[in-house]
């Protein structure tokens, strides 16, 4: 599994909320600068502009992110210790994860119907610190593939060289967050799924030691 937060996000003025690490945004909730609800909206404008030509996204649920975004707002408004590690984060959760009432396509048609009975612990730690998970993003077929493409979702491109693959099987993930859709992702990595993305797309990506993270 990864966390990852992008710096110099492809395309994104200084001065956007989309271009600010996960760091940076804590700190600017803390003190009262940015709000949770104008990085949802920040982010959630990138992703209208800018996914129907790289393809990062399988589904979004701006709404129910915005109605989220409000309430990691007044926490922070009451200036009380509510607020969480994580508290409102926008979040891409990989689309080979489960998430309870969200669909699971794993990148195949034969699920793409499917939809989450459970959250797999891994997004629910982070949910539980406070991230808002606004998008799921595209993984090739079963993840199985160094590069992101499928019948389910057609192609996926590099925010660098839309010629290029953001590689895979995470290549959504690390799409989204280069291109300021998202301020965190995560994804996960058995053969390289978050190390060669992260390469491709120029950002930061981690895989934990096996046992650090629970992968369901």
């Amino acid at each position: 599994m990864i966390l990852g937060s992008a710096h110099d996000v492809t395309g994104t003025p200084p001065n956007d909320p989309a271009a600010l690490t996960a760091s940076e945004v804590l700190a600017a909730f803390r003190a009262r600068t940015l709000s949770p609800v104008e990085l949802m909206r920040a982010v959630i404008a990138r992703a209208e502009r800018i996914n129907p030509t790289i393809n990062a996204l399988s589904d979004t649920y701006f709404d129910e992110a915005l109605q989220a975004a409000r309430a990691a707002e007044a926490r922070y408004a009451s200036r009380s210790q509510d607020a969480r590690p994580l508290e409102g984060l926008p979040l891409a959760v990989k689309d080979e994860m489960s998430e309870t009432g969200r669909r699971i396509t794993m990148g195949s048609l034969l699920f793409k119907d499917r939809i989450g009975t459970w959250t797999d612990a891994a997004v629910q730690r982070l949910k539980d610190a406070g991230a808002i998970a606004h998008v799921r993003t595209i993984t090739p077929e079963f993840s199985l593939l160094g590069v992101c493409h499928s019948r389910m979702w057609g192609v996926s491109r590099n925010p660098h060289n839309r010629a290029m693959t953001p590689g895979g099987s995470s290549g959504g993930a690390a799409a989204a967050l280069a291109t300021g859709m998202t301020t965190l992702a995560i994804g996960s990595d058995i053969g390289g799924s978050i190390r060669i993305p992260a390469a491709c797309c120029g950002i930061g990506g981690y895989m934990p030691p096996y046992g650090r993270v629970p992968d369901a």
